[in-house]
């Protein structure tokens, strides 16, 4: 067992077997900063094939998180199922499927979920009625590569001073989407829109300011998260959530300092490379203008759940994934097998522990190309802000398909 831990996830009741044992090995170099923020565009009407095959996880199936979080990303996926055209049509494991059938499917999950007692008899119910079809890029033999994002929250005001010096936009007037692509018109030309060092060595978008922090890193991670949490002077906490952004091709920092040689691929994450331009505050704005691409934000609602993904609706911590979705049909359910970080009193890994649970297809990002590639939504602790960081490395990722038999049973379990 590891050492106790006020950072690690608690034992929580859906589980199936033995816990597995810990597996502790060199992750494969991805950096954390290949992440950006949701983008705001949805599926394609017409889906493009994403192959896989129909085998199962090489460790048998359970779920390490509660019943309750997955009834509620279940039904946030029914939502997202429920809004789009039912007649689009995927080709999954040599099967076609409209999104009216998984959507279908999706409702007796969702009754399955609310009707089991425990988390093995769910587990049951979905060898039974679920078909698990492997998804991967081309990569990493067989497996998807895992990043993470999570909400944080920062220390901000609304007006500028001393210390809070850093804006945060609002989307300004002249930043429009033109064909599909995200830029300005120029002396009736449509050109690319300012450049992040643009934007801020100019001050372009004086006028437009919704916040300031005090920390030029911190609102940089805010891009790459997307969404977060301000934290007043006053101990108000507002919600502020990704509403736009430039259209400029993102670049990842942690890659450029690798390939400088500045860090090594083991420190190549979020802890590294904050440590990295802690240490060298003269390099900051130089690495930062390397990522040409910006984020614009707006206000989150008091009732407002957040933050929300790129369907419109709220995340689920430990369950929303984000997935290139000219692949895969909005909503889906999917399932992952990884690892995850076990951490000490002093925010360390002690070591690497198998996790699996049931995810669902929420989300999209710039960076989320491609099917190889998943993100996964960790949440807004301090555990999810380090696991975000840390997390870049292979999972066997699975969609799951409905049998054929499955829309002709009751979900009574």
């Amino acid at each position: 067992m590891p050492p106790a831990s006020p950072l690690s996830l608690p034992p929580l009741p859906v589980t199936t077997g033995a816990p597995l044992a810990a597996r502790i090995g060199r992750l494969i170099l991805l950096t954390w900063l290949v992440l950006v923020a949701s983008a705001t565009t949805g599926p394609s009407t017409v889906s493009a094939a994403a192959p896989g095959t129909a085998d199962g996880p090489t460790l048998p199936v359970g779920d390490d998180l509660s019943l309750n979080s997955l009834a509620a990303a279940a039904a946030i996926s029914l939502q997202i199922m429920s809004r789009r055209d039912g007649n689009t049509r995927y080709q999954l494991c040599g099967r076609e499927y409209t999104l009216a059938r998984l959507q279908q499917a999706q409702e007796q999950l969702l009754a399955a979920v609310r009707q089991a007692a425990t988390g093995e008899e769910l587990i049951a119910f979905i060898e039974e009625h679920f078909l698990f079809c492997r998804t991967a890029g081309s990569q990493y033999a067989g497996k998807a590569f895992l990043t993470g994002y999570y909400e944080p929250e920062l220390a901000g005001s609304m007006e500028p001073d001393e210390r809070f010096r850093y804006p945060l936009y609002a989307p300004p007037p002249d930043l429009v989407r033109h064909e599909g692509r995200e830029g300005r018109w120029a002396e009736g030309q449509f050109v690319p829109y300012w450049s992040r060092a643009e934007i801020e060595k100019y001050h372009l978008l004086a006028g437009h300011e919704l916040a300031y922090l005090d920390d030029p890193l911190a609102a940089f991670i805010l891009h790459v998260q997307g969404s977060g949490r301000i934290r007043l002077p006053d101990g108000t906490v507002r919600s502020i959530q990704y509403a736009a952004r430039s259209g400029r091709e993102y670049r990842s920092i942690g890659r450029l300092l690798l390939d400088e040689g500045r860090l090594t691929r083991e420190e190549a994450d979020l802890p590294g490379i904050k440590s990295y331009l802690r240490q060298h505050p003269e390099e900051l704005r130089r690495v930062l203008h390397h990522n040409e691409s910006y984020i614009f934000f707006r206000w989150g609602k008091e009732d407002e759940p957040g933050p929300l993904g790129s369907f419109g609706l709220p995340l689920t911590p430990g369950r929303s994934l984000a997935l290139d979705q000219n692949y895969y049909p909005p909503g889906i359910p999917a399932y992952l097998a990884g690892v995850r970080p076990e951490l000490n009193d002093e925010e360390k890994i002690v070591e690497w522990r198998d996790f699996s649970r049931l995810v669902f297809n929420q989300d999209s990002g710039s960076a989320i190309r491609g099917r190889g590639r998943a993100d996964l939504f960790w949440g807004h602790d301090r555990y999810a802000a380090f696991a975000a960081g840390v997390t870049r490395h292979p999972v066997e990722l699975f969609l799951l398909l409905p049998r054929s038999e499955m829309l002709l049973s009751d979900p009574a379990l």
